[in-house]
C-alpha cells in the first residue's frame, strides 16, 4: 500500500449536480479499500458572491474529499472565462498545500478526465517530480461527438495534450476510447481499467415478471436517442408483441407527446430520475436493458444491467462491443430503428435462452469494487517501483 494517493477530478457528484461524475465517485470508493485516498474537486458556482470561495470537506480515514466552489470574477464575456481559469488554478495549488499540510505529500497523483483537473498534476510532476496517471471517461475524443476536443479552442487542446503526454500511464475505461485517442489526438501507451459497479445494489434477483419489460435509464438527451427508441416501440407494437418500456430520467414533454403520437402511451411508462439504489431495484424488476445511443464510450448503465443479470440491447458504439456478446445481449447499428425493433422482437422471442444468473456472475467478477480497486492499486505500485 502506498502512503497516499491524490485524485484530481474534473467531474464528481456535487451540490450543483449530484449525478455529475458519480461513476468517478464509485471508482474512488473502490480504490479506498486498497489505498489512502484524497479527492480534490473544484467547480464554479454562479450562485455564489463574486470572487467568493466555499470549501466542503468530508471523509473517513481512507477517503477524504475536498469539494471547492468559487463564484464568478465579475468580468464580462471572454474575460470571465480567463479569470475563471486563473481562479481555478490558484485554488488547485492553495488546496493542495492544505492537503499536504494535513496528510503529507502524495506518492502518486491520479487524474480523472484530463481537463481541467490534470493541470495541477502536470505542474506537480514538473516541479516536484510526482508521477501521475490519467483515467479518461470522456466521449469527446470521438470525432462524431459534440462538443469534442477537436473543435475546442487551441489552448484547451494544447493543455489537454500536455496532460495526457505527461502521464506515466493512460487508463481509458475502454480499449475503443484508448484507440480513439491514439488515432485522432496523441499517441499513448494505455491500459484499460473499466468502470466499476456497486454489486451490493446491482445483483441478480430471481423473480417472475408478469409482462416483458424493457428498461431505459438515461438523461434522455440527444445522444441517448430516446426518440428513436419510441419509434422502434411503435414498430414492435405493430408487430403484435406484448411488452412495456420503463424510461427513467429527465421528464421531457416532447417525449410524452411522441408516445401519444405513436400510440405507445399505454406501453411506455415515464419515471423521473431516481437515486442510484432505486435504479438497481427497477432493473431487478425488468427483463432487459434497452440503449440506443448515437455515440458513446461505455455507459455505466450497461455494466450495471449486466450485473443484475439483464440481457441488453445496445447500439454498436464506443466500447460497448467489448462487454456485449451473443450470450448477454444484442448489438444494433446506431440510428437504425428498424434493426432496433427487430432486436426487441428477437429478445422477447428468445429470452428464455439467456442465463441471467450466469450473465450477472460474469459481470460482477469483472466490475466489482475489489476487482477494479485492486487493478488501480497494482498500477500505482508498478509506476512507483520505476521511480
Amino acid at each position: 500500500m502506498t502512503n497516499a494517493v491524490l485524485w484530481l477530478v474534473s467531474w464528481y457528484p456535487n451540490r450543483l449536480d449530484p449525478f455529475d461524475g458519480d461513476f468517478i465517485e464509485r471508482h474512488a470508493m473502490a480504490v479506498s479499500s486498497f489505498q489512502k485516498l484524497t479527492v480534490l474537486y473544484i467547480a464554479k458556482d454562479g450562485s455564489l458572491k463574486e470572487n467568493s470561495v466555499e470549501i466542503e470537506k468530508t471523509g473517513s480515514p481512507q477517503l477524504t474529499v475536498y469539494k471547492v466552489y468559487y463564484g464568478r470574477s465579475g468580468w464580462p464575456g471572454p474575460l470571465e472565462r480567463l479569470f475563471s481559469l486563473r481562479t481555478y488554478l490558484r485554488l488547485q495549488k492553495k488546496i493542495y498545500r492544505e492537503i499536504i499540510a494535513e496528510s503529507g505529500t502524495p506518492d502518486i497523483v491520479h487524474v480523472h478526465v484530463a481537463m481541467k483537473a490534470g493541470l495541477l498534476a502536470y505542474w506537480l510532476k514538473k516541479i516536484y517530480h510526482i508521477p501521475f496517471v490519467v483515467t479518461e471517461h470522456w466521449s469527446g475524443y470521438y470525432p462524431k461527438t459534440a462538443p469534442n476536443i477537436y473543435n475546442s479552442n487551441w489552448l484547451q487542446k494544447k493543455l489537454n495534450k500536455k496532460v495526457l503526454d505527461g502521464a506515466a500511464l493512460f487508463l481509458p475505461v475502454s480499449a475503443n476510447l484508448g484507440n480513439m485517442v491514439n488515432e485522432y489526438f496523441t499517441t499513448l501507451q494505455y491500459k484499460v481499467i473499466p468502470n466499476t459497479v456497486d454489486t451490493n445494489y446491482f445483483y441478480y434477483q430471481p423473480g417472475n415478471i408478469a409482462r416483458f419489460r424493457f428498461i431505459h435509464p438515461s438523461s434522455m438527451i440527444d445522444i441517448k436517442n430516446p426518440e428513436g427508441i419510441l419509434r422502434a416501440c411503435k414498430l414492435v407494437k405493430e408487430g403484435g408483441y406484448e411488452f412495456e418500456l420503463l424510461m427513467i430520467g429527465s421528464m421531457k414533454e416532447k417525449l410524452l407527446n411522441m408516445s401519444q403520437q405513436y400510440g405507445v402511451q399505454g406501453i411506455v411508462v415515464f419515471k423521473d430520475a431516481v437515486p442510484y439504489i432505486e435504479v438497481a431495484k427497477e432493473m431487478q424488476q425488468s427483463s432487459a436493458l434497452l440503449m440506443f445511443s448515437r455515440f458513446e464510450n461505455l455507459p455505466c448503465i450497461v455494466l450495471e444491467a449486466l450485473c443484475c443479470g439483464l440481457p441488453v440491447i445496445c447500439s454498436r458504439v464506443g466500447g460497448v462491443p467489448e462487454v456485449v456478446d451473443v450470450d448477454n445481449g444484442i448489438l444494433v447499428e446506431s440510428e437504425n430503428e428498424t434493426a432496433l425493433a427487430e432486436a426487441m422482437k428477437q429478445m422477447i422471442d428468445t429470452y428464455t435462452t439467456y442465463n441471467r444468473a450466469a450473465i450477472a456472475s460474469k459481470a460482477a467478477a469483472l466490475f466489482n469494487y475489489d476487482q477494479v480497486g485492486m487493478q488501480y492499486s497494482e498500477v500505482y505500485k508498478s509506476i512507483l517501483n520505476k521511480h
